[in-house]
């Protein structure tokens, strides 16, 4: 009885330790599908933004990790629309670092990327969550013309990479 109590406490302690974030895999094509019937409004950008990556927090901190500031940058690209990744967009915007608990999302500066990013009052704010499931980092080609594809006209199938 006694060897059953220290193993359960043991075990307790132990898988307090190692409790990790899990994520599934983030699929641009899916996240367009989501947001397209979620409630809010957001549009796409495709292009880079440039910030100082040393403003990042860690991607794993503190327990009590408070919301990180908004890291201004300057992001190159274009919109989505009917017509494809044909609106420029060129300004200033907000990148938004989310942390789950001790877990914080991530970015990189002067990288192409794809962004899904929430309809507010300028500047925009690019969301960097801890699964990664707002931002699509170098997208193939495959994956651009299938978001420019639901955008036209809905028709929106996962692509296999």
């Amino acid at each position: 009885m006694i060897r059953l109590l220290i193993t359960t406490v043991l075990c307790a302690a132990f898988a307090t330790q190692s409790v990790a974030l899990s994520c599934l895999r983030p699929d641009p094509i899916e996240t367009f599908k989501r947001l397209a019937a979620a409630e809010e409004s957001y549009f796409v950008l495709r292009g880079t933004l440039t910030f100082d990556e040393a403003a990042l927090p860690p991607s794993v901190g503190d327990n009590d990790m408070a919301q990180p500031d908004p890291i201004p940058g300057f992001f190159v690209g274009s919109g989505l629309s009917k017509q494809g990744f044909t609106t420029d967009y060129v300004g200033n915007v907000l990148l938004q670092v989310n942390c789950a608990g001790p877990w914080c999302g991530s970015a990189r500066s002067n990288v192409e990327a794809v962004w899904f990013v929430p309809f507010s009052d300028p500047p925009a704010i690019l969301q960097a969550d801890p699964c990664g499931s707002m931002t699509f980092f170098e997208p193939t080609d495959a994956v651009v013309t299938m978001l420019e594809s639901c955008m036209a006209d809905g028709t929106c199938v996962p692509v296999s990479e």
